[in-house]
């Protein structure tokens, strides 16, 4: 009779360990996927097709945020900066209360605070590296669009400062970009 149990649990424990391995080789399968990211806009054309679901959400400003966000991190493309310009060139009262200037315009609507560029490069810094060592790239956009979400959610602490939390974050920002990042 004792060998009978211990053999029923000898197979209940392989069978349980069996499962529990492929359970584990599932999770670890089931990588995280970042979504295709659109190209960045290289025309006027583009602008506006890009632009366009945030208008007919009635939230362009999020678009012009995401792409400060871009610029900020130096990852936007010459072509996309020009075509901006080109879209307040065809739009001169869309940026007309800070002369044009787009970047000007997002901070100024937002309310910005002065250290908005160390909470978008700290975070940078921080989820690019754990995207990597996780084993996919974040994209710029994509990284800007979760900035965004995180910004504006409700109780966000995405560019509040606790205590040497902003010296810590230049210092971080001062020592990527000190490795050529």
């Amino acid at each position: 009779m004792l060998n009978l149990r211990v053999l029923f649990l000898a197979f209940a424990l392989t069978g349980f360990s069996v499962e529990a391995i492929e359970k584990g080789s599932q999770l670890n399968e089931e990588q995280y996927i970042p979504p295709t990211m659109p190209e960045y806009p290289k025309s006027y054309d583009d602008v506006m097709s890009t632009l366009a679901p945030h208008y007919q959400a009635e939230q362009p400003l999020d678009y012009f945020f995401e792409l400060y966000i871009i610029n900020v991190l130096e990852k936007m493309p010459n072509e996309t900066e020009v075509a901006l310009q080109e879209f307040n060139r065809k739009h001169p009262s869309f940026f007309e209360s800070t002369n044009g200037d787009w970047k000007a315009f997002v901070k100024k609507q937002l309310k910005l605070s002065s250290t908005i560029e160390v909470a978008i490069w700290d975070l940078w810094i921080r989820n690019s590296a754990n995207a990597k060592q996780n084993g996919w790239n974040y994209h710029p956009w994509h990284f800007a669009r979760n900035f965004l979400d995180n910004y504006f959610a409700e109780g966000s602490k995405v560019d509040m400062w606790e205590g040497n939390s902003l010296n810590m974050a230049k210092q971080r920002i001062a020592v990527f970009r000190g490795n050529g990042n």
